[in-house]
């Protein structure tokens, strides 16, 4: 990952340096180029945690992380992470997790939407095109939220594709590990079936 994502391995020590470095890494992953990226970011503190990037890296990962320095407020305030809104993040990506591992290739093979094969879209990229991190990610919880409660099994996978394309952004490890098992590549790679026949 720390040649795909250099921003994620959090080696830097001071957790505001590594909040503005993911925003940034995030905006320039997007279809359309961002004509202002963020110049600062807020002040971050602790509670029990450590108040060290790599060190709490290495304690939540780098999906928790990211979700936890990103989505409580925006990205100019201050911030102030508690272990309660790690173990929130964590629980989050539990049920994505639980909810979208187990559905089977032959079912995403039917994603045929030229669209959907270019890009993520929605709500969540113009949220991040305009810098707003933690309305993207509200937008992000909103649209999983949807796909739980659907019964339309054709938008149901369309929106599944669409959903681990925007998780992709802000949580690589697992966007990458669920766009494996539905057969594409992660977003910005070329995106066929990984058992298609070229």
């Amino acid at each position: 990952m720390a040649d795909i994502r250099p921003a994620f391995t959090f080696r830097n020590g001071d957790l505001r340096t590594a909040r503005l470095d993911i925003a940034k890494d995030i905006q320039a992953r997007l279809p359309e180029p961002v004509t202002s990226f963020p110049q600062h970011a807020g002040i971050v503190s602790t509670d029990i945690v450590d108040n060290d990037s790599a060190s709490l890296h290495r304690q939540v990962g780098s999906d928790i992380l990211c979700l936890t320095l990103l989505a409580d407020v925006p990205l100019d305030r201050p911030l102030h992470i508690t272990q309660s809104s790690l173990i929130g993040h964590w629980r989050w990506l539990r049920q994505v997790w639980t909810h979208l591992s187990t559905q089977k290739v032959s079912e995403a093979s039917r994603l045929e939407s030229p669209e959907l094969q270019r890009s993520p879209k929605n709500d969540v990229i113009d949220e991040i095109t305009r810098g707003r991190f933690n309305t993207a990610i509200a937008a992000l919880r909103s649209e999983f939220k949807s796909l739980r409660l659907s019964q339309d099994a054709s938008w149901d996978l369309d929106s599944r594709l669409s959903f681990i394309r925007n998780l992709t952004l802000f949580c690589p490890l697992i966007g990458t590990e669920l766009l494996y098992r539905l057969g594409y590549e992660p977003y910005g790679t070329n995106h066929h079936a990984k058992d298609s026949e070229e």
